[in-house]
Parts: C-alpha cells; sequence; structure tokens
C-alpha cells in the first residue's frame, strides 16, 4: 500500500533506469537470436544437412526460442516498469499541486496527509481544506492503482521465465504487460465526478506530462468532464478538422476483433483501416469503385458495392500500397517516429528478399496508431491478424525474424478532396 510519505519520496527516476536496463536486455537476447540464426542456424541447414547436422540445427533452434523468449517477456518487464514510472510522476505532480494550494490558503499537512487548519474554520477554510484533501487523495489513488496493477503483472512476468514458447511469450505475456501499462496510464486520470477536481489535477501536470497523457489515452481524456474545452478539441483534430482522430481511435479499439467492414475471402487489414476512417468522419472519394483516383467502398461491405461487376471498393480502399499512395497522394503525409499520434496510419513495406510471398519495396500491411506510451513507444492495432495496442518496439523483433527487413511507414491523413 503506498501512503502519504512513501509517495512523497519515491523515486520514478530509478525506476526509469531499470526499465532501460531491461530494455537494453531484451535487445541482448535478439541480438544472440539473429547470431544463432545468421551464423549457426542457417549454415547447418545449408552446409550439414544429414543427421549430425540436422540435430546440431535442431538444438541451436531450441536456444533461439530460450532467448526469443526471454527477450519478449524481459521487454513486458520494461513497459510495466516504465508505465509505474509515469504514474508515480503524475502522482507526485498532484501531490507536490496540493501541498502548494495548502501553503498558500495556510493550511497545515501532516506526515499521514491529514489537512487542518491552525485558524478559525470558517465556510472558506472548509472549502480550501477539501479542495487540498481531494488532490491528495487523488494523487495516492493513482499511485495505488498503479503499485497494484504494476505488482500483480511482475508476478506473472517473473512466473514466465522458463517460457520457450516464442508466440506465446510475445502474444501473451508481452501483449498483456503492454495493455497492463495502458492501464495504469488510464488510472492516472480521475474519474470525472467530480469536474472541479480534474481541473485542478490538470492543472498540476506539467505541459510535458499532460502530452504524454494526450497520446496514451485520447480517448478518455477527451470525454471527461473537467478537462479545458481547447484540450477536447485538439485530441479530436483541431478547429476546422474534416474527421475525428479520438471517434477512430475509439472506433478502432470496439471493432479490432469483429468482423466490422470485412470482405468475404480478403485480407481485411487494409479495410479495416478505411472504413475506421470512414466511421471517424473521413468521406469518400470518387462516385464509382472503379474510378483511378477513387477512396470508396459499397453501401454493403459483404455484397457487390456499387460496380456494377461486383467491384466491392475502390483499390485504394483495400489495398495497403493503394490506400498509403492515395491519402499521401490527396492531402496527406508520411510522419517521422517522434511525432505520430493516435490517428495515424501505420504501413509496413517489404525490406528484403525472404518471403516469395511479398515484394521488395512493396507495402503489404495496414494498422492504425492507438496510442503512444511516456517512453515513445508507439501502439497499434490492427485487423487481420487481429491485435490490439500491441508494441511496435516489443514487436519489431518478431517481425523481422518472421518477415525480414521491414520499414515502418506513417501516414497522417489531411483529406484534401473536400
Amino acid at each position: 500500500m503506498v501512503d502519504f510519505a512513501t509517495l512523497r519520496k519515491a523515486d520514478p527516476a530509478s525506476l526509469r533506469r531499470a526499465a532501460a536496463g531491461w530494455v537494453a536486455l531484451s535487445k541482448e537476447s535478439w541480438q544472440a537470436v539473429n547470431d544463432l540464426h545468421a551464423n549457426g542456424i542457417g549454415p547447418l541447414k545449408d552446409d550439414w544437412q544429414d543427421k549430425v547436422g540436422q540435430a546440431a540445427g535442431k538444438k541451436l533452434g531450441e536456444q533461439a526460442d530460450i532467448l526469443e523468449s526471454g527477450a519478449d517477456i524481459t521487454r513486458g518487464v520494461a513497459m510495466v516498469v516504465d508505465g509505474l514510472a509515469s504514474s508515480l510522476e503524475y502522482a507526485q505532480q498532484a501531490l507536490t499541486r496540493a501541498l502548494e494550494l495548502a501553503s498558500a490558503y495556510r493550511l497545515e499537512v501532516d506526515g499521514n496527509g491529514t489537512v487542518s487548519t491552525t485558524g478559525e474554520v470558517t465556510g472558506d477554510s472548509l472549502t480550501h481544506m477539501n479542495e487540498v484533501s481531494d488532490l491528495i487523495k487523488e494523487a495516492l489513488r493513482e499511485a495505488r492503482q498503479a503499485d497494484d496493477l504494476a505488482s500483480a503483472e511482475l508476478r506473472k512476468l517473473g512466473a514466465a521465465t522458463c517460457e520457450t514458447d516464442p508466440e506465446k511469450a510475445l502474444d501473451q505475456f508481452q501483449g498483456e504487460a503492454s495493455q497492463i501499462q495502458l492501464d495504469m496510464l488510464a488510472g492516472d486520470i480521475p474519474d470525472g465526478k467530480d469536474p472541479a477536481l480534474v481541473a485542478r489535477w490538470w492543472a498540476s501536470l506539467t505541459p510535458e506530462q499532460q502530452k504524454q497523457l494526450e497520446l496514451a489515452e485520447p480517448v478518455r481524456l477527451a470525454g471527461l468532464p473537467g478537462i479545458p474545452d481547447a484540450v477536447k478539441e485538439d485530441l479530436r483534430g483541431g478547429p476546422g478538422r474534416k474527421w475525428d482522430r479520438v471517434k477512430m481511435v475509439e472506433w478502432v479499439l470496439a471493432h479490432w476483433n469483429d468482423d466490422s467492414g470485412d470482405f468475404d475471402d480478403e485480407n481485411n487489414c487494409t479495410n479495416f483501416a478505411s472504413e475506421a476512417l470512414f466511421q471517424s468522419g473521413v468521406r469518400m472519394k470518387g462516385d464509382w469503385t472503379l474510378e483511378g483516383d477513387a477512396w470508396n467502398r459499397g453501401r454493403d461491405p459483404g455484397w457487390l458495392g456499387l460496380g456494377i461487376i461486383g467491384q466491392q471498393h475502390s483499390h485504394a480502399w483495400g489495398g495497403a500500397q493503394n490506400l498509403h499512395d492515395f491519402m499521401v497522394g490527396n492531402g496527406g503525409r508520411e510522419v517521422p517516429p517522434g511525432e505520430v499520434k493516435p490517428g495515424d496510419l501505420v504501413f509496413l513495406e517489404d525490406d528484403n528478399d525472404l518471403n516469395p510471398d511479398l515484394t521488395p519495396g512493396n507495402i503489404h500491411h495496414t494498422a492504425v496508431v492507438t496510442a503512444v506510451t511516456p517512453d515513445g513507444d508507439i501502439r497499434y492495432s490492427q485487423h487481420n491478424d487481429s491485435r490490439k495496442n500491441v508494441s511496435m518496439d516489443g514487436r519489431s523483433g518478431h517481425e523481422a525474424q518472421s518477415e525480414g527487413r521491414q520499414k515502418i511507414r506513417y501516414v497522417r491523413v489531411e483529406p484534401n478532396w473536400y
């Protein structure tokens, strides 16, 4: 249980350093995996094909799986520890603001966080005491929820150190850790029952911390009473916006694992991203799905659509390369990783010749950015294969191992056709 004294002396910077250490360990494990494949497993397969060579290759493959599993689990540990550091920073900031208010109101706060006044108790002094006390309680609530979530998740990850299945380590253990980090950040935000408390809490944060939470939890902040209207407007895209970024993230998180926007017998990753844009206010372009520079689909995604010969959607609606080129060519632009925010599109471009089904230089996959954590890790959600809020950094080694080198392109949609 985090109490008043513990929160005051907590050291989030030490947790940041610990998280960085776990990231470094994960990277070292991935380097070992790559070395085993490049210098052991691959050459053995090519040059030593008898039973002894096969046995040696199998043994090295097992070791590579152990190291890969460890790399993904340790990356999950880093996520949780970094999330705890952020939560403690926000809680300490709220606590500092409460103590500043207490000083300004000439109130006293004892070592347990109890607020009192040495002067005459009046209506104003009671109001001020409640303001300070509520903000202290809010700070402690934030710290405690993060501590509880982090403790439980770290115990799970600690018990998984013997896991040897890379797929389970990545999808189950790292995937849950990724979501727990976001849950901690969401838990740092007041419930909104008292808009005045929300306003005081928001004002207590530094501009950098406010921006971090805007990137990590845009949907929650956009609907929270007490958050400044200008902040809510900016989260949605700013004045004069042509579509709603918050609504897009909300739709993606609600439908990432159902068949919304699906077309039969298609890989629907790009159809899903297009549907998300449409549901958030981006208008279709073109009258017919067979037009060259069109982005549209039929009224019913599961039937014939607008095309008289069965063309259910335009090429730009359903193809990753086509959607990228259309959006960049119609007002949008690519942005660097450091500028990415929720609602941007993610495209994967093949940068190798390892997969015969992919052409080097071709964009073959589409996803949607749904959060960016305070440590700069981009979280994305997608359909086919369906994933929610998974880590770009945490999955990069796996993607490179399974598909070879990939270039990641981020696109900001800024329609110019209406």
